[in-house]
């Protein structure tokens, strides 16, 4: 039976989306009892702040944190320990276990082990810089999101996520007061997938993962409702976005989901590489007088 707070809980192997790249889009992802009680119980924006200025950014309050911390209701622990499991993370293989072997067939020879035979961990703060978040194969993590977009402004344009990332998911609070437009999630794929990701690499235009929009299309859309899942296998292929919010004083409320394999280091699932003519670009514009030279590079 799976767990009522799992937000796999209503999906399955037919709501996997194959193209541009391994992915699921659900909507009402948990029962809306369940639901509604977390939205009740969400944490005050202060909380997730945790003592940070608020400004015109996202901020985020890791499980770690969190689950250490008695303001945060019974249910979000639980909820938080959940996907942060084990347990979570053979659920999450039941679904896209097959998928993540054909996508990524060196996983299990590096480690030398199945992928249901990794080990698993609730990531710990400071990410790939903490020593204690290579002591296991798989580190979990679950947390708090909310973005202040008091001014409109765009929130992230066509990227991929960091190579040792296994996969990313998104949980949707939206507020009822929320009157704002945009914010959405967008899966994109590249228009020249020979020229953007040839074999297993991604050829990116900015720092530190991004795509110029021109070179992709939008696939499909995860919008910004309460209660919306969007989950997706990452690769070199797994560019997406999120689109441009309109002002509001309310804030944008998501719960993100991640999986790295840190001890892959510099290896990770593809490589990125920057393009030789756009660092050769942004090297002559920081210099005196050659900075001229820097328009006649072709992007």
């Amino acid at each position: 039976m799976k767990n009522r707070l799992s937000i796999l809980s209503n999906a399955s192997k037919a709501d996997i989306f194959s193209e541009p790249y391994p992915h699921i889009i659900i909507k009402n992802a948990l029962d809306p009892t369940v639901f509604k009680r977390l939205a009740d119980e969400y944490p005050d924006p202060a909380i997730v702040l945790n003592g940070r200025e608020k400004k015109d950014t996202w901020y985020d309050y890791p499980a770690c944190s969190a689950l250490q911390n008695n303001n945060i209701s019974p249910i979000w622990q639980e909820f938080l320990a959940y996907h942060t499991s084990s347990a979570f993370y053979q659920e999450l293989l039941q679904l896209f276990g097959d998928i993540i072997k054909q996508w990524h067939p060196q996983l299990e020879q590096t480690f030398g082990k199945r992928l249901e035979d990794f080990s698993i961990s609730m990531r710990q703060n400071g990410a790939a810089d903490n020593p204690k978040n290579y002591l296991s194969d798989v580190s979990l993590e679950c947390q708090f999101y909310v973005n202040y977009t008091e001014q409109s402004k765009a929130v992230r344009g066509p990227h991929v996520d960091r190579p040792t990332e296994l996969f990313a998911a998104l949980l949707y609070f939206r507020q009822d007061d929320d009157d704002s437009i945009g914010s959405n999630l967008d899966v994109c794929q590249a228009i020249d997938p020979a020229h953007v990701h040839p074999g297993k690499k991604i050829l990116v235009d900015h720092l530190p993962m991004e795509v110029e929009p021109k070179k992709v299309s939008v696939v499909r859309t995860a919008e910004y409702e309460a209660n919306t899942l969007v989950l997706f296998i990452n690769s070199e292929k797994s560019i997406h976005a999120v689109s441009p919010r309109t002002a509001t004083k309310t804030p944008r409320k998501h719960i993100n989901f991640t999986a790295d394999l840190f001890s892959l280091n510099d290896k990770g699932l593809f490589k990125v590489v920057h393009r030789t003519d756009k660092r050769l670009k942004n090297w002559l514009a920081d210099k005196p007088v050659i900075w001229r030279l820097a328009k006649f590079i072709s992007n």
